[in-house]
């Protein structure tokens, strides 16, 4: 037997076998470094650092042991440090505009409509008409060598067209795709190319690209086969239009030249479907279904009886296209019909959705009763705290009691009647189609109380009290009945607008009456501070405008202006800041004479002297107001030419005398003033754009030439012009108080504004009745 201290051991022997082994052979692989070439180690690295010869250097090693304690050496001189580059490793990033664009996402559908100079003002408008609502983008194209808009034949407005110098029908069509690709390749994925005359439903070419992957090359229209004992397949009938996808198109492009010599067709359409299976070898034809979306055309040379208003609706529902159309009636009728039979899908989706909704409601925690109405709407809002609370606002059919101000009860504006108008013959609309069934016939007799709010998760609430006559068989009578209606909130869109920049120069024109000397000093000041020893200068020219009335001009004479201090002021700001004998004045100036300083007899003066150009940005200003950068940004990018004004809100100081908490530096607190909504004194606006309002505003005061009295800058672009108008609260415009000379020969609203302003400038309610009533508290 074995002994029993080894029977222990036996567990742990393989263990100890293993640990001798792996250190015996640890041992045999380990270098043997003898101490020559210790030595030749160290005389290498000492010849190194002599070789290298640095000043107030040490070696990269320690040639002995003895300097293993090294101490570092602090470089006092400043010629010794090293220099560093700070800028080396400061890469330039240049970034995209878009973030889509840096991403690499595209938009998803490009249109093309090719049409020809026989009929581009007639079909290819009808079509602009019918289908660019619904497109990104449509082009047209036609081919003609000579130049196709001149004389009375005008290129038609709103219309994006290209010429190609082609009139060979596959020639044009080639130009066109060679077009799309070579403008839109890196923009759009997909290409829909169609022929005037044909109708083209624009939301089911979007709704099919929608569903489909963008990597496939794909060739999608209504089939045609190919009669030929060399090629094989399908192209798409031309008239019908047809589909291609980016992928295809890069694919093809490059190569689709040769095609031109080498491919005979009789048609363009057929020309390109074998082109596109030549350069392909039969891989890519035409088809009409992919990933369950069918592209159907409804051909009407088929049936000669086709009519439009008759025919079933099942064959527009999944129809892409329509044709041929020969006339602009045809094309209006079957985009009615078309229109017609979307709305009625677009009803039965909803219903659909909503017994959805209904039925699984009931396995929700809540049950039908958190349900909200409408079906699919957002519930309403729930405020957190009292100051979230959205109030309802009363009117009636002519009148509203949320009004500007303190005015109690206002008259609704033209817009806001409208809107009334139609709520109301909404709900007995919809009243009336309740109770017919029922052999019950409504009519409305007056709309007793009305109340709407706006709900950011729903849209316009409405709560109507109608009063009714409710006929029956057995006889009439009158009752009220409230209805509760929503517009609910639609699908976002981004409204286009024209593209501006914040390096627009602005021309500030600044009027000063005898009664504003004083506060033109300090507005001096405070440009000198903003503007003119900034780096933007050049950016911001100040045009000032002395205004004299018929006694200060009688001073003038008498070599008494009362101006004298504010142009010496000026002549010491010229001479410190104009450094070149040609270059323009600093601060140019003009003086004129009216005893009604209205803003069109300003400007007119200005736009008469000629020294801008139509597309010089103005901006009216008042010396009161404290200019910054920020608010010349702001004016640069709200005022868009041919577009938008912009008339900003100013933060106006209180009464000094009335609130005690008013500071030569403007804060913006309730205590020191407000926004004062009756103030149009401050505008930006484009030159061309009064001067088009200003000649109609003439054409309609030419037998009375005091009209322009009666009539400010906003109430011109309002009444004359297409421009919207911008209103808004700017933060960056502070003004201080002033006391408005309301004169009444400036107009009825104009004098309404100017006294409002005033008495609203005073104070608060509490500051003004602590200062009626000092001993009370």
């Amino acid at each position: 037997m074995m002994p029993r201290g080894l029977t222990r051991c036996k567990g742990i022997m393989p263990t100890i076998l293993g640990l001798t082994i792996g250190l015996a052979l640890s041992f045999l692989r380990a270098p043997v470094i003898e101490p020559d070439e210790c030595r030749i180690y160290e005389t290498s690295l000492d010849s190194a650092n002599e070789a290298l010869a640095l000043d107030n250097s040490v070696p990269a090693f320690p040639a002995s042991d003895e300097e293993e304690d090294f101490e570092p050496q602090i470089i006092v001189d400043p010629k010794l440090k090293p220099k560093v580059d700070l800028e080396a490793n400061k890469k330039k990033v240049v970034r995209s505009r878009y973030i889509s664009t840096e991403l690499g996402i595209r938009e998803r559908l490009v249109s093309s409509m090719i049409t020809s100079k026989d009929t581009v003002s007639s079909l290819a408008i009808a079509q602009n008409k019918t289908l660019g609502h619904h497109m990104q983008k449509l082009l047209f194209f036609f081919g003609s060598h000579e130049q196709p808009f001149k004389g009375k034949n005008h290129q038609p407005a709103g219309m994006n067209i290209v010429v190609h110098p082609e009139e060979d029908e596959i020639r044009i069509l080639y130009q066109t795709l060679y077009y799309l690709y070579q403008h839109y390749n890196e923009v759009y994925d997909w290409f829909f190319v169609g022929y005037d005359n044909s109708y083209v439903a624009g939301y089911r070419v979007n709704e099919i690209v929608n569903h489909m992957s963008i990597t496939r090359k794909l060739y999608l229209g209504l089939p045609a086969r190919i009669h030929d004992e060399k090629i094989d397949g399908y192209y798409c009938k031309q008239s019908a239009g047809f589909i291609m996808s980016r992928a295809l198109m890069m694919a093809v492009m490059p190569e689709m030249n040769k095609c031109l010599s080498g491919i005979q067709a009789d048609s363009p359409d057929e020309w390109l479907g074998r082109c596109l299976l030549t350069l392909t070898k039969g891989e890519v034809g035409c088809v009409n279904t992919e990933e369950v979306q069918t592209y159907e055309s409804i051909n009407l040379e088929n049936d000669q009886q086709f009519d439009v208003e008759t025919a079933s609706s099942k064959l527009f529902e999944k129809a892409v296209s329509a044709f041929p159309v020969a006339t602009t009636t045809e094309v209006y009728k079957l985009h009615k019909r078309f229109s017609e039979v979307e709305i009625d899908m677009t009803y039965r989706k909803i219903e659909f959705l909503q017994e959805e909704i209904k039925n699984l409601s009931a396995k929700t925690p809540q049950g039908e009763d958190g349900l909200s109405w409408p079906i699919g709407v957002n519930p309403p809002f729930q405020p957190s705290n009292r100051w979230e609370v959205i109030n309802w606002d009363y009117f009636d059919s002519t009148h509203t009691l949320t009004c500007p101000g303190e005015i109690p009860k206002c008259e609704l504006s033209d817009m806001e009647k409208k809107d009334v108008h139609d709520i109301v013959a909404t709900a007995v609309s919809r009243l009336q189609e309740k109770y017919k069934p029922q052999n019950m016939e409504i009519d409305l007799i007056k709309l007793e109380n009305g109340y709407k709010r706006f709900d950011p998760q729903r849209g316009m609430e409405y709560m109507l009290d109608l009063k009714l006559r409710v006929t029956v068989d057995s006889g009439q009578t009158e009752l009220s009945h409230r209805v509760d209606l929503l517009r609910p909130l639609s699908q976002v869109e981004i409204i286009p607008m024209p593209y501006v920049t914040e390096t627009t120069k602005i021309n500030m024109i600044l009027p000063v009456s005898v009664d504003e000397a004083e506060a033109l000093k300090v507005f001096l000041d405070k440009f000198e501070k903003k503007v003119l020893i900034s780096k933007d200068k050049d950016s911001i020219l100040l045009t000032i405008i002395f205004i004299y009335g018929a006694a200060e001009a009688e001073k003038v004479h008498q070599k008494d202006d009362p101006f004298t201090v504010q142009k010496e002021r000026l002549g010491a700001l010229e001479v410190k800041y104009g450094s070149q004998e040609n270059r323009p004045k600093v601060i140019p100036w003009m003086s004129i004479k009216t005893d009604i300083p209205s803003q069109l007899r300003i400007l007119d003066v200005i736009v008469r002297t000629k020294k801008f150009t139509a597309d010089s940005l103005f901006f009216l200003a008042s010396p009161h107001a404290d200019v910054n950068n920020d608010l010349f940004d702001r004016c640069r990018m709200n005022a868009i030419a041919g577009w938008q004004a912009y008339f900003p809100v100013p933060f106006t100081q209180f009464n000094k005398e009335i609130a005690p908490d008013v500071k030569e530096e403007i804060e913006i607190k309730g205590s020191t003033g407000h926004f004062d909504i009756y103030s149009f004194d401050e505008t930006c606006f484009f030159n061309s754009d009064y001067m088009a309002a200003r000649s109609k505003f003439a054409q309609k005061s030419q037998k009375n030439q005091d009209l322009i009295d009666n009539i400010d800058l906003y109430e011109l672009f309002m009444e004359n012009s297409e421009l919207h108008v911008f209103r808004a609260v700017e933060p960056a415009l502070k003004r201080r108080w002033m006391l408005r000379q309301c004169s009444v020969k400036r107009g009825d609203g104009a004098v309404d504004r100017c006294e409002r302003s005033n008495a609203e400038g005073l104070g608060t309610r509490t500051q003004l009745a602590m200062k009626l009533f000092p001993d009370e508290t």
